[in-house]
């Protein structure tokens, strides 16, 4: 019986020796890239005077970087970052002023560990790979000036959440180490905002998802 067994064995090596190369190919791969944040944020904020303040997110556009180690052809576990500085806007109609606007960026760091599932195994051209796991996100504090010229000053805690990924590598070239590399990426966050100087000491927590594209260059090693 041990024959049988040996025979097999030799004859599924030289099939994956004989099997073209795969992109997903096992090791490191460094990626680099433009990353756009786009947050998901658009709420009424109760207040006292006004009422009540909308409370605004824009997109922006950052950059940032990762590095896979793929220890098989299916499997990868990757720590990346992406930083940008989405700008947060804050509108209400006040009294006397009327319709008051204020904008500020609000530096935004995500830091991830993925597992990668790299779903075609046999492409030479194309590595399709799904992702998800853990992301630190940091978040810098705001500073406003209302139109009496006050400083409005926000302090905003960091989050530690989970996010998803699809991603998506072009080898350029045959046999080539480098590739072109994009992706799309959902971070669930909650975004707590405290004004600490008395008399107006409070705090709000709001949702602000992240939806992050990536475009940039790989390199496998």
């Amino acid at each position: 019986m041990r024959h049988p067994t040996i025979i097999l064995v030799i004859g599924a090596l030289c099939l994956s020796f004989a099997a073209p190369a795969s992109a997903a190919e096992r090791g490191w791969h460094l990626r680099a890239f433009a990353a756009g944040f786009d947050p998901d944020l658009d709420v009424l904020v109760p207040s006292e005077n006004p009422d009540e303040v909308r409370v605004t997110a824009d997109s922006a556009l950052g950059f940032g970087a990762g590095l896979e180690y793929q220890f098989t052809d299916l499997l990868g576990l990757e720590l990346g970052f992406m930083s940008g500085s989405p700008e947060i806007g804050l509108s209400a109609d006040v009294p006397g002023f009327g319709l008051v606007s204020l904008k500020d960026p609000m530096s935004t760091l995500v830091i991830t560990l993925d597992l990668d599932l790299h779903v075609l195994r046999n492409s030479r051209l194309f590595d399709l790979y799904l992702g998800g796991g853990m992301a630190s996100v940091g978040y810098g504090d705001l500073h406003f000036v209302d139109p009496e010229g006050d400083a409005l000053d926000l302090d905003a805690s960091d989050d530690f959440t989970f996010s998803a990924k699809v991603g998506l590598d072009i080898i350029l070239g045959e046999n080539s180490r480098w590739r072109a590399t994009g992706g799309l990426r959902y971070v669930w966050s909650d975004l707590e905002v405290s004004q600490v100087e008395p008399p107006n000491e409070s705090s709000v927590t709001l949702d602000f998802d992240l939806f992050n594209f990536t475009v940039g260059f790989g390199y496998s090693f």
